[in-house]
């Protein structure tokens, strides 16, 4: 067999044929005896204290099976972050609109609904504040007063501040004084929802010998178990996730959310309960991504070098503790090398909906602010971007962010093949610009697992706990595959729960091919190592002589004298050794980076500012395409993903009330609206991941929002430091009557440079 015959090669999904034809099982289409359908209450206050609830008329409503309120469910304090400073229903207070406040279970939806408008709730108002700027100052309104006494709490959490991180490196302040240009610039993003097509739904049982089963749409499903055991205080044991075929997630289905109401419910009533949320609920039960404030100060040398950077950024946490807040730290320094800086990272509380994780929380953000920033630089110094930044870039060997060097990667190569594709630098013509962006990342870590067993016929089957949300189990199967020497078909990925599944970590961060590919390749190779040992004693040949390809093991020099896998796997069935199954696990894997450089051709229509993307490209490591149409499909689904953030995807918050809560009123691009998207897939190994291949599916997202800021500048000379960049805001700047640049006052950065 050829080296590498299934590696490289376009498979189609092995799920394809289920969803195309309906028989995917989605959470939704579980249906029990006996079921009850699940509501919820919620807030609509910012900021209130619950007086009392009064759930009595719910309760006598014909249909009506439970009521459950704060009061009736274990007083149990759970987190998104660090620190928990959430209940699954609100308890004394509640912090947005919104937020959780009973639970009724019915024979019906109407039922459910009825029931929750004859819950009678009487709050007392409190002050809240909105926005994250107003929050840090000493004397607003705090979201959480009791924050001293959560678990998890630090004493760098002082008013409304919930997070602090730091990076730094040399000395800043004086390699700012010897710089012979400074340049600072500010950059605020906005409230963007994951636009997952399938709404959160879970189904609950308890059964008879009091174990809890839970059907659920869901990227982590032993996260979700650890998560759901602590509040409804029962051991993991008594928990049962399975997770279902998923339709979208990109992160907001990575923690507990919908699932404790109906795992509740099904205690209380003893009969199965189901909660479909509604479009309008998916906004408001599901946290989504909440508006980043980036300040980027840097120094840079007559000659174009990058000597010192400092950074600034503020989190919106929502009324809870959310993801994204290191990604202010950790991709702030771009993928430059710049040996002095000095980062900060706040997260802020406010009252409005906890902020969620979506495909790399944060990091789509800041590259915003730090390529648009490494834009205008360029400008004012009179340089070439490309070149300014070709100057500027890492290279393998420089001091790595998370500590020890930059390992080899192909993040020149991507720049170089974007800038032949572009033709750059090109004469544009008016009204119609270019712009670049780069991107770093790093392929995910974590906790992974995988069991591979031969049956007695030669087939294989791979056994993990992760979350097909991609096509990942297609790739899965040809890593297993070409291992172990045998056909892509004869490979089958098994469903899992966590009941059957070995332990693994979330499916998201882009970790599934680099950590669970890995080890799914190690779990073959051993499976592959117990085949030959089987085989050395039948052919009475030492292991070293053995190959093991094309379906069977055989004497490498006499190819003919050999042992189907078949053969071999009926042969273990009364071997010593017993049947073989190959196993591996890790928890981590060592650092390695992805880069990719973008470019976005637009043209701006000045008399309406509506910007029409026409042209896409971007070059972007990937180490290894294992199936290059599953990557391209990756990378194409991030750029349509980016182009929404950049242009009109926000959702509109007024006064904690979210205005546009459903896919006809949050505009996510349509195909009419895309451009023709190029890629470039650069292939420079990395020394761990399966094959060499790195992770893909994140940093396509990150560049779009700068390179289409940038090519707005190259076209009409307007430079927007806002998202999303929309025909309105643009309209307005080349008329002359966009509102001032937003900046942070001097005394507020003061004060948050002296935090620690």
């Amino acid at each position: 067999m050829a080296e590498r015959a299934i590696l490289g090669q376009n498979y189609p999904r092995v799920d394809a044929a289920d969803k195309v034809s309906g028989r995917s099982q989605y959470a939704s289409d579980i249906y029990l005896p006996g079921m009850l359908l699940c509501k919820v209450l919620q807030s609509p206050h910012l900021h209130a204290r619950i007086v009392h609830i009064d759930t009595s008329r719910a309760e006598r409503l014909p249909g009506v099976r439970a009521v459950l309120t704060g009061q009736d469910v274990p007083d149990v304090r759970f987190g998104n972050g660090a620190i928990k400073d959430k209940r699954i229903l609100a308890r004394d207070k509640v912090r947005y609109i919104g937020e959780p406040v009973a639970a009724v279970a019915a024979v019906d939806e109407i039922t459910a609904e009825e029931a929750l408008a004859l819950i009678d709730v009487t709050y007392e108002v409190l002050p809240a504040i909105t926005d994250p700027i107003a929050a840090l100052r000493p004397e607003a309104p705090l979201v959480h007063a009791e924050l001293p006494t959560y678990e998890g709490y630090k004493p760098n959490m002082q008013g409304n501040i919930c997070t602090i991180l730091a990076a730094d490196r040399g000395d800043v302040d004086a390699a700012f004084a010897q710089a012979d240009h400074v340049f600072a610039d500010t950059f605020r993003s906005q409230g963007i929802n994951q636009g997952y097509l399938e709404a959160m739904a879970c189904v609950a049982q308890a059964d008879p010998s009091g174990r809890i089963n839970i059907w659920t749409s869901t990227q982590a499903p032993y996260q979700i178990r650890a998560t759901l055991a602590a509040v409804i205080e029962q051991p993991l044991a008594r928990i049962r996730v399975i997770p279902m075929e998923m339709g979208g997630g990109f992160g907001a289905k990575l923690r507990l959310c919908v699932e404790a109401y109906p795992a509740l419910l099904a205690m209380r009533t003893g009969k199965p309960v189901k909660l479909i949320a509604t479009r309008e609920e998916t906004f408001t039960l599901s946290g989504f991504r909440l508006p980043t404030i980036v300040y980027i100060r840097t120094g840079v040398m007559r000659d174009g070098s990058i000597v010192a950077r400092e950074s600034i950024s503020i989190f919106d946490m929502g009324a809870h503790l959310g993801a994204g807040v290191q990604s202010g730290v950790s991709h702030t320094l771009g993928p430059y090398n710049i040996p002095n800086y000095r980062m900060r990272s706040y997260a802020v509380y406010t009252n409005k909906i906890w902020a969620g994780s979506y495909r790399a929380s944060g990091v789509a953000d800041v590259t915003f602010a730090v390529e648009s920033h490494t834009d205008i630089i360029a400008r004012r110094l009179g340089l070439d971007s490309w070149d300014f930044r070709k100057q500027n870039a890492f290279h393998a060997g420089d001091r790595a962010l998370q500590g020890g060097t930059i390992p080899p990667n192909g993040l020149h190569e991507t720049m170089d093949a974007v800038k032949q594709h572009m033709h750059w630098p090109q004469t544009s013509a008016p009204g119609i610009g270019v712009g670049l962006a780069m991107c770093q990342w790093r392929s995910g870590s974590g906790p992974s697992t995988a069991s591979i067993s031969i049956h007695d016929d030669g087939t294989v089957s791979v056994l993990t706990g992760s979350v097909d949300i991609s096509g990942t189990d297609t790739v899965l199967a040809q890593i297993a595959a070409e291992t172990l020497g045998v056909k892509f078909e004869d490979v089958v990925i098994a469903k899992r729960d966590t009941d059957l599944a070995p332990f693994t970590g979330p499916s998201g961060g882009s970790r599934i091919i680099y950590s669970q590919g890995k080890v799914v390749q190690m779990a073959a190779a051993d499976a592959r190592d117990k085949l030959v040992a089987l085989a050395s004693e039948h052919l009475d040949v030492q292991p070293g002589m053995l190959t093991c390809a094309a379906g069977r093991v055989y004497v490498t020099d006499t190819p003919e004298r050999g042992v189907t896998l078949a053969q071999l796997g009926r042969m273990s069935l009364s071997s010593a050794a017993g049947p073989i199954v190959g196993n591996a696990a890790l928890s981590t894997m060592p650092y390695a980076p992805i880069f990719s450089t973008q470019a976005a051709e637009v043209q701006v229509d000045r008399a309406t500012g509506k910007v029409r993307v026409q042209r896409f490209v971007q070059a972007q490591d990937i180490g290894l395409a294992i199936n290059p149409m599953a990557v391209e499909g990756q990378i194409d689904g991030g750029v349509v993903q980016g182009i929404g953030r950049a242009l009109t995807e926000e959702v509109v918050i007024d006064d904690g009330h979210i205005r546009n809560p459903s896919l006809t009123t949050y505009l996510m691009p349509m195909a009419a609206d895309l451009p023709s998207i190029e890629n470039i897939l650069v292939q420079v190994p990395s020394d761990e991941g399966p094959f060499g291949a790195r992770a893909v599916a994140e940093p396509p997202g990150f560049g779009p929002p700068a390179a289409i800021a940038n090519a707005i500048e190259d076209a009409v000379g307007v430079r927007l430091k806002d998202l999303p960049l929309s025909a309105e805001r643009l309209l307005q700047a080349l008329q002359g009557e966009a509102p001032p640049a937003f900046e942070l006052a001097p005394e507020l950065l003061q004060r948050l440079r002296e935090l620690t």
